[in-house]
């Protein structure tokens, strides 16, 4: 039984690894003047986003997550960015042509 566990343990242990390098991989990459999201790369980051943060789907909703990485998912009907000083950020509540763009390389 002893010498089952060790390599029943041994192998745990390397697929659990395995899964926290897969979680770790992604950077942020310049795409002309944008900055996005790669999950499927790895590296240094080429670059900052104005914003970060992205659009995704909770549910029936389109909803900004400012914690996230990540390609947008959707945009919302309702909302436009805005610049406040040196910011750009979501307000849900305004309508009208976005005045910045998050995605943008700082």
């Amino acid at each position: 039984m002893k010498n089952m566990l060790i390599p029943a343990l041994l192998l745990t242990a390397a697929f659990a690894g395995t899964a926290f390098t897969g979680d770790a991989s992604g950077r942020y990459k310049k795409e002309g003047d944008k900055c996005v999201w790669d999950a499927a790369d790895n590296g240094p980051n080429q670059c900052t986003p104005v914003t970060q943060g992205r659009f995704k789907r909770e549910g029936a909703k389109c909803v900004w997550a400012g914690n996230e990485t990540g390609r947008d998912l959707c945009r919302p009907s309702n909302g436009r960015f805005k610049t406040e000083g040196e910011r750009c950020v979501w307000d849900a509540r305004d309508n009208g042509p976005d005045q910045c763009d998050p995605h943008k390389a700082k």
